[in-house]
């Protein structure tokens, strides 16, 4: 653990997340050379652009992304009429898909103008505000979006969302006519050599189809997440995989909304001994704890700058209480209803000759303000 007794006491700060927090000397900025590291980070970034693969930096990024937001999540209920019944959910994961492979739009268009019209339409719509999206390519050689979120969306809002998108780029139009024109034996045969194909469904498809005008294909699929066992590990992995033998996308692979991103960081300032009850809340035997070393110096040396504390989203409550929770209840509820908080850019007020405000003695907030509204 980093030495709380120095005469001269370090300011830290513990970046917290929600399966591991690390606690690390406060950086004071500035200029200065770039570490080699730093260089080839800089470099492995560049490379990503056109390998089409995410790199180890990225795939945490998802990880902790994903994390935050089943963190953030709550179970909801929603009545289905169709099925009449409630149904219980905490996540939401949709997949965006083209109907044809017949088209000629990129992979930013795919981005640019589809998914970011998608995006903001289910803003509009359903009130979408936390989500991880990530675009890979189908066997087909089609970009496809898998999207992260915690709203609810039926299926055919969703379809009918997508499909009006779709539409009006005149993605549906090649669709449909080459749908239009097949038999319903035609239709079969194109389709039925499918893994687990159902002559019943497939005769039912073509049907709803043919009603439709063929303007409504299947391009979407949407499935709500609540009983898989350490739901943040699997989507974090299937969101972060990179794809084998599959072509490579062009561009930025992923994104998420702000709440979600390592712009939206909870960190804790350690600038007073009252301080470091955040780290008495994590130092318990049920944490694992290792030691983040130095380099070795020119003396073959190593010196101790850190720690990293590893646990699981179970652990909060549980094991991690104080106010250490306090503040991880507090950074989930804001995800949670869109709040973003001000941040002070101590270098900003440097530079303009003002006091930077001193950390203040831990203090535990009467339970009348963000608390309150979660029990609600």
């Amino acid at each position: 653990m980093i030495d709380r007794l120095s005469d001269n006491l370090n300011i830290y700060e513990l970046h917290v997340k929600p399966t591991y927090s690390v606690c690390i000397p406060q950086r004071n900025g500035g200029g200065g050379r770039k570490s080699a590291k730093q260089i080839l980070n800089e470099e492995n970034l560049k490379d990503n652009k056109h390998t089409g693969e995410l790199s180890k930096k990225a795939q945490n990024r998802i990880k902790n992304a994903v994390n935050w937001l089943i963190a953030s999540s709550k179970e909801k209920s929603i009545f289905v009429k169709e099925l009449d019944k409630q149904i219980r959910f905490k996540i939401s994961f949709i997949t965006l898909t083209l109907p044809t492979t017949d088209h000629c739009i990129t992979d930013n268009f795919f981005k640019q103008k589809l998914l970011h019209n998608f995006l903001n339409a289910a803003r509009y719509s359903h009130n979408l505000q936390n989500f991880v999206w990530k675009v890979e390519a189908q066997a087909n050689g089609n970009i496809h979006a898998h999207i992260t979120t915690d709203i609810f969306m039926h299926w055919k809002d969703l379809r009918r969302i997508w499909n009006r998108i779709l539409k009006k780029n005149g993605l549906i139009d090649k669709y449909q006519d080459k749908h239009k024109r097949l038999t319903l034996d035609e239709y079969l045969l194109m389709y039925g050599d499918k893994k687990n194909s159902n002559l019943t469904q497939l005769t039912k498809s073509y049907e709803t189809g043919t009603n439709e005008n063929w303007e409504n294909p299947n391009s979407t699929d949407i499935h709500s997440v609540r009983k898989v066992n350490n739901l943040g590990a699997y989507l974090a992995k299937y969101l972060s995989k990179n794809e084998e033998g599959r072509r490579k996308i062009s561009g930025k692979l992923w994104a998420c909304s702000y709440n979600l991103s390592e712009q939206n960081k909870l960190i804790v300032e350690l600038c007073d001994y009252q301080d470091y009850a955040y780290i008495d809340c994590i130092e318990n035997v049920h944490i694992k704890q290792k030691d983040i070393m130095s380099k070795l110096d020119e003396n073959n040396e190593q010196f101790l700058v850190g720690s990293l504390y590893l646990y699981k989203l179970e652990d909060w409550g549980r094991y991690i209480k104080g106010p250490l929770l306090e503040l991880y209840n507090e950074h989930r509820f804001n995800i949670r209803n869109n709040i973003h908080k001000p941040k002070v850019d101590r270098d900003s007020l440097i530079l303009l000759n003002k006091p930077i405000p001193v950390c203040p003695p831990i203090e535990i907030k009467p339970k009348q303000t963000y608390l309150d509204l979660l029990s609600n």
